[in-house]
């Protein structure tokens, strides 16, 4: 069940929903119309990359030396949705991970190596492309470089980031 996700919080949505479901709701854009809203950043890259490749298949956007601009595309059309709108984005990118989740981080990057030898079996094979971009959802993770760019193009803009403490 649920929609597959790269981070977050593991088992929250679920959490919220048996203990507290009227907790999480959903509004239009134009009801946070003069709020300061914080946004996971790393959330909005991850949603991008995987985004546009669904759409094309194995294809990024990309800029004339071959370099990966989906990230910048998205949050530049989805920063400026949210600011006609009249909402105040604040972007909250993740900080260092505390020594305690270098367990799970490893967990992670095995789980991703698997989906890179599974792949490359799939598409050996002519796995069905369902089982393909599951796949590629798994392989797909923001670089810090991709993260770095998407700070600076949202400071031109004039919106505000935040590094996490942890």
């Amino acid at each position: 069940g649920g929609s597959p996700r790269a981070m977050g919080i593991h088992g929250l949505s679920k959490l919220l929903n048996d203990n507290a479901p009227r907790c999480v709701k959903e509004h239009k854009m134009d009801y946070f119309a003069g709020r300061k809203i914080a946004v996971d950043a790393s959330m909005q890259i991850y949603q991008f990359l995987i985004a546009v490749r669904q759409a094309g298949g194995e294809g990024q956007l990309t800029n004339e030396a071959g370099e990966v601009t989906s990230h910048l595309t998205g949050m530049l059309y989805r920063t400026i949705r949210m600011m006609e709108a009249g909402i105040k984005p604040v972007f909250v990118f993740d900080g260092k991970a505390p020594t305690m989740k270098s367990g799970e981080l490893a967990k992670r990057k095995e789980r991703q190596q698997a989906a890179v030898v599974e792949l490359a079996k799939l598409q050996e094979e002519g796995g069905t492309a369902e089982d393909i971009e599951k796949q590629q959802k798994r392989i797909v993770r923001a670089s810090r470089e991709q993260s770095e760019e998407v700070k600076t193009l949202l400071t031109l803009m004039g919106v505000p980031v935040l590094d996490a403490p942890c």
